[in-house]
């Protein structure tokens, strides 16, 4: 058997999840990012073809032959998969756009909005970890983004069928299933595998969950849960900060930053960024709430 799984950076998580599934089979992924008119995207059409079964995020008609819809075909089977995003445990995560592009922090794309909205407002850059505390959280609406995030990923996750949505609290007993908002650890996306299979008539109901060795998404971004989120969670915390393990991310050392690290390196960043990237979205808001808390003008 050979199956194909379509979807984003959480189709490499989700083929691991099925190799060790059903290890007779020959797994492919196709990751699909961007237009569909990429060469990713027709190479991911030509990958498709004979296969026998594909395991697929949302594709809406504009990708053609990769469409969802599209992809039904005599003898292969289609297991629709959701994509996993969840921002309660790492509320304070944040992204700058400028053209409608993410600007690069000091750990990829991801920014915290605490520190953005801090230098957007003049704030030295000494006095911005006294900012990290659960006073200003409960300003900021981290407090309650568990369950607003909760809820939202299981509306997201209903349509996919009841055995996705009931996964949630698994997960959350084995602590932040999450590396970044965008990012789940790899036992999730093996979890994601097993529904989709059982539900695609490839695995039995009693097939027993797997967590593979290799997590994929580990290799990226890490954000820490803030300790005491983390601690009305009942989760594990810590204030590490880990950017991307490339080629170019210097010793094994530098891939880890602490609070203060990060600040400064974010600091250095944002003397070369546009102020606009700093009033709109989630860092826009900040801003405005830590500018009225700080009794600063937001300008």
């Amino acid at each position: 058997m050979r199956i194909v799984v379509l979807g984003n950076c959480q189709a490499h998580g989700v083929a691991h999840g099925l190799a060790h599934l059903l290890p007779e089979a020959r797994i492919d992924v196709a990751q699909l990012d961007g237009s569909p008119r990429s060469p990713r995207a027709t190479a991911a059409a030509t990958l498709v073809e004979g296969c026998d079964a594909v395991f697929t995020q949302p594709y809406a008609a504009a990708w053609g032959k990769l469409a969802t819809e599209a992809l039904a075909a005599p003898g292969r089977r289609v297991a629709r998969i959701p994509r996993i995003l969840f921002r309660g445990y790492q509320p304070d995560l944040a992204y700058l756009l400028h053209d409608n592009r993410p600007l690069p922090s000091p750990v990829g794309d991801y920014h915290s909005s605490i520190i953005a909205a801090s230098f957007s407002l003049g704030l030295p850059e000494a006095e911005v970890p006294t900012l990290f505390n659960r006073l200003v959280y409960a300003r900021l609406g981290h407090l309650d983004a568990f369950g607003k995030a909760r809820t939202l990923l299981m509306d997201q996750l209903a349509p996919f069928g009841p055995r996705f949505a009931a996964l949630f609290e698994a997960w959350h007993a084995r602590g932040p299933f999450m590396h970044t908002t965008n990012h789940p650890r790899v036992f999730v996306l093996a979890d994601v595998a097993r529904a989709a299979a059982i539900d695609a008539g490839l695995l039995p109901e009693d097939a027993p969950p797997v967590t593979p060795a290799y997590d994929h998404l580990a290799n990226n971004t890490i954000w820490p849960v803030y300790p005491e989120l983390a601690g009305a969670l009942g989760v594990p915390g810590g204030m590490v900060f880990k950017r991307a393990a490339t080629r170019d991310a210097g010793p094994a050392g530098s891939l880890h930053l602490g609070l203060a690290a990060f600040i400064r390196e974010s600091y250095a960043r944002y003397a070369r960024l546009p102020e606009p990237a700093f009033r709109t979205d989630a860092v826009g808001e900040a801003r405005g709430t830590l500018a009225g808390f700080l009794g600063l003008g937001a300008g």
